[in-house]
């Protein structure tokens, strides 16, 4: 035994001396420091999405000459993959070359998510400043947090919102919010009125950002309707068969188990159909895309997609607009209607809200639809015609300054 001790001991002892004769690689010229901002940021995690972010990056210690830099993507075979352009306008492009001034004057760029490769976690993704040689002088990590189709999260997407969200309902005077917005005497100032679409925009952008006060990774996935949906229809996410009296099953490990209105708990939510073979009788996404050029044609899926989905449900709160909130299903019914639009948008080119293809108030209009319109409850206001309350104050402010 001791013979064979030594040999192996011998071995590694050889292997670790082969190992320090392999030089180590040159140590990288470091010539920054640098700073580069993602959304006004020059540290912490950051967050992009399909849009684009303004960014700058710029030498510290100066002076020094001007140098060519190139930034890239860390790891372009991972999820959070980016896109740079040089300016709002110009071409995405995989990399970026710069030239940064040695005076320290930055260099201002733009970033956004690139399609087919967002993130599945958060700071999943990086973005690397490397010189002539390939070596890295800096790295910046970011997520690409975009909202996805629901019935594909992983175990770990689909867990962080559910814990966001039975965290937010936990908070019953925040959740309360959204029970007020959305009840009977808001129902004349947000539905059957060309407001409905932009209206339903903002309300899931302040249910987002309430969610990411203390889960900044998190969105608000869709319920893409028109297909069968069976991981979402499943005890582990929205409930699966209804008990006898109606309220769907949820795993013992899921935190929406503990869903709770006024006290009640338990959601009931029975389906018109089969959510494992078929998705809901609306009328599908390539239909709802073609219903016209224009918004007031496109405004149309107020009606079918949107009032045929949440009348799919049965039985439930979400078959009326005045109890719909009290089913956690009608973010993600929502998140899909504002996906719609969103898509219509960039399939019709559809962003100049002075042009009335891509937003009309529609006849008879009254405030509330107009572009320069402030929009209730966010604006706090409830003289008539808006509701006699204002619940909720101002929007949540996103964390950096939108592009101009």
């Amino acid at each position: 035994m001791g013979s064979l001790t030594t040999k192996k001991n011998r071995s590694a002892n050889t292997g670790l001396d082969r190992a320090r004769q392999v030089p180590p690689p040159p140590a990288p010229t470091i010539t920054g420091p640098f700073e580069l901002l993602i959304n006004n940021a020059a540290s912490g995690n950051s967050y992009v999405g399909w849009t684009l972010s303004a960014c700058s990056l710029r030498i510290t210690n100066q002076p020094q000459p001007d140098r060519a830099f190139t930034l890239r993507n860390r790891d372009t075979s991972a999820g959070g993959q980016v896109i740079f352009r040089s300016s709002y306008t110009s071409a995405e492009q995989n990399t970026l070359l710069l030239t940064l001034p040695g005076d320290g004057s930055p260099v201002n760029f733009f970033i956004g998510g690139k399609f087919g490769s967002p993130s599945s976690d958060d700071q999943d993704g990086a973005i690397s400043l490397v010189d002539s040689t390939n070596t890295v002088l800096l790295q910046r990590t970011v997520m690409v947090r975009v909202r996805k189709n629901a019935n594909n999260l992983t175990e770990r997407e689909r867990d962080r919102f559910l814990d966001a969200f039975s965290t937010l309902n936990a908070s019953t005077a925040v959740y309360q919010i959204f029970l007020d917005s959305h009840n009977g005497p808001a129902d004349p100032e947000i539905h059957r009125r060309n407001a409905f679409l932009p209206w339903h925009r903002a309300f899931m952008s302040s249910f987002e950002r309430h969610l990411q006060v203390g889960f900044p990774s998190v969105t608000v996935p869709y319920w893409n309707f028109d297909q069968p949906s069976p991981n979402i229809f499943s005890p582990d996410f929205m409930g699966s068969t209804p008990n006898s009296v109606g309220r769907v099953t949820f795993s013992s490990t899921n935190p929406l188990r503990n869903w709770a209105i006024g006290g009640v708990t338990g959601v009931i939510r029975i389906l018109s159909f089969n959510s494992t073979t078929s998705g809901a009788p609306v009328e599908s996404e390539t239909g709802t895309l073609a219903l016209g050029a224009d918004f007031d044609s496109f405004s149309f899926m107020e009606n079918d997609p949107h009032d045929f989905a949440h009348n799919s449900i049965s039985t439930g709160p979400l078959r009326s607009q005045a109890t719909a909130t009290q089913d956690p299903l009608f973010f993600l019914l929502h998140s899909n209607i504002d996906r719609l639009w969103a898509k219509w948008q960039w399939l019709r080119n559809r962003f100049n809200a002075s042009d009335s293809n891509s937003y009309s108030p529609g006849t008879g209009a009254r405030i509330g639809d107009f572009v320069t319109d402030t929009m209730w409850p966010w604006n706090g206001a409830t003289a008539p015609p808006r509701p006699p309350t204002a619940p909720g104050g101002p929007l949540p402010q996103l964390a950096f300054s939108p592009l101009k």
